[in-house]
């Protein structure tokens, strides 16, 4: 059996494999040359870019990542639904010129910028200025929701997190912030040529559910290819479950980061804990550098 989180089998620098990462395209703040620069550095030999509902940092860091000699496979982490829960799908190896999944894309940015936009309006009518939330934006514009919080407290108009945290609830900001229900989401990620995977189904968080067997079951159904297991929010029970489940249903397992910016790098998870992904995307397991030199 293989070792679980934390054991250094796990990891295998030089010869790694990273499937989620995020950059500046959508709430990371690593850049398309730093991310891959760092993933490089960290030994990462085949990689994607996973970013929220956004393709942008695709074909930078595919270039750059090719470059370096990484092997780079397209990929986008979409926000989905199912039955009033939210969930993140992870999208592999699709066409990024996909006209319908690039609808898709824009409409869920469109129901997350109106959903920011009312939690906004609805502060100001209370009197809030939300004077500092101009700090938090990107060179794009963009913000995160959950930045109107962090803006709420900078700028003093609460004294806690938590104080903004519980005024902005009311507005629905952990509510489901698009209406991309999962079984669309996987008709058009197939239709785009894409291998889908469920992101950190057992992550504890606000907002997210996880899935029972009988979910997990349903999303196979609609198409779903895969599950995020190694992932660093999840326990080693978490694994086992996942890997477990995975195997006896014929779903592909995937290894991920889920790196937003240095406070956790990306990290060269062990390839031989994905195979079975590597060999759904036709892709070989890494080999030392030297190997390949002399084959």
């Amino acid at each position: 059996m293989i070792p679980l989180r934390n054991e250094q089998t796990t990891k295998l620098p030089g010869l790694g494999v990273d499937f989620h990462m995020h950059t500046i395209a959508s709430d990371g703040s690593w850049t398309p040359d730093s991310l891959v620069e760092t993933a490089a550095t960290q030994g990462i030999r085949i990689m994607t870019v996973s970013d929220h509902d956004s393709i942008k940092s695709v074909e930078p860091v595919s270039k750059l990542a090719q470059a370096r000699g990484i092997q780079f496979i397209t990929g986008v982490e979409l926000t989905v639904d199912w039955k009033g829960a939210m969930y993140h799908l992870l999208l592999f190896n699709f066409d990024p010129s996909n006209i319908e999944l690039n609808k898709m894309l824009a409409d869920t940015q469109r129901q997350q910028l109106s959903k920011k936009e009312y939690i906004i309006y609805e502060l100001k009518k209370l009197g809030y200025t939300l004077h500092k939330l101009d700090s938090f934006k990107r060179p794009n514009g963009d913000f995160l929701a959950i930045d109107i919080v962090r803006a709420l407290q900078r700028g003093g108009e609460v004294k806690t997190f938590d104080e903004g945290l519980n005024i902005c609830l009311k507005f629905g900001l952990t509510e489901r912030i698009c209406s991309q229900s999962i079984d669309k989401a996987l008709q058009i990620g197939l239709a785009a040529g894409g291998l889908p995977v469920l992101a950190h189904p057992n992550r504890p968080e606000r907002s997210f559910t996880i899935p029972t067997n009988t979910i997990l079951h349903e999303f196979k159904a609609a198409g779903m290819a895969g599950l995020e297991a190694y992932h660093p929010s999840h326990t080693p029970e978490d694994i086992k479950h996942l890997v477990y489940f995975a195997k006896e249903n014929d779903l592909v397992i995937s290894c991920g980061s889920d790196s937003h910016n240095d406070a956790r790098r990306p990290q060269p998870w062990n390839p031989e804990l994905c195979r079975s992904l590597l060999e759904r995307l036709d892709l070989e397991i890494p080999l030392p550098m030297e190997a390949e030199v002399a084959s």
